[in-house]
């Protein structure tokens, strides 16, 4: 997705930003903070235009995107900032803690994984077909199942999960 927006939307580069727990998600995730930045770094270890940063996971919570977006605005202030989100997410945007706050400061390149999605008013958004349709819900499904994900995961991210017995694999 990061190589597909950046490439599309003209971006220098890229920040992923591994949140410690989503205010959205009930369930705890199968790998901890830590473990979802090391697996980011594995997976972008080659993209020199790619920064992993550790700014939520290392803040207490509940932490929230508007304030991500506050705080990326000051960090870069001349730059103008970008949200890569799913199809899925910005159906939802409006359910997000302070959504008039996240348009005011970013555009959003929104991944189209299924039908269009629609523009919103007083939103500026990009629109990125996604030409790989994998997704990491599936990819964790996969490996719960002791099923290959198929090529869904950089093969080393792979490894660190079966080295650690992530999402329901058995530890090697």
């Amino acid at each position: 997705m990061a190589k597909q927006a950046r490439r599309l939307a003209y971006l220098d580069g890229v920040v992923f930003l591994p949140c410690r727990a989503s205010p959205h998600k009930m369930k705890a995730p199968g790998a901890s903070p830590t473990q979802r930045l090391d697996m980011i770094k594995i997976a972008t270890k080659s993209m020199r235009w790619i920064e992993v940063s550790r700014w939520e996971i290392d803040r207490m919570p509940p932490s929230y995107s508007w304030m991500a977006a506050e705080h990326f605005t000051q960090v870069f202030p001349n730059a103008e900032l970008f949200w890569i989100l799913g199809d899925d997410q910005w159906e939802k945007i409006h359910t997000w803690s302070k959504p008039g706050k996240l348009a005011e400061l970013l555009t959003f390149i929104v991944i189209r994984r299924g039908k269009r999605p629609m523009k919103k008013a007083g939103y500026r958004c990009q629109i990125v077909d996604l030409s790989n349709s994998g997704s990491s819900t599936e990819a964790r499904r996969r490996i719960a199942g002791g099923k290959d994900t198929g090529g869904l995961l950089d093969r080393d991210v792979a490894g660190y999960i079966a080295k650690n017995g992530l999402y329901g694999a058995p530890p090697t």
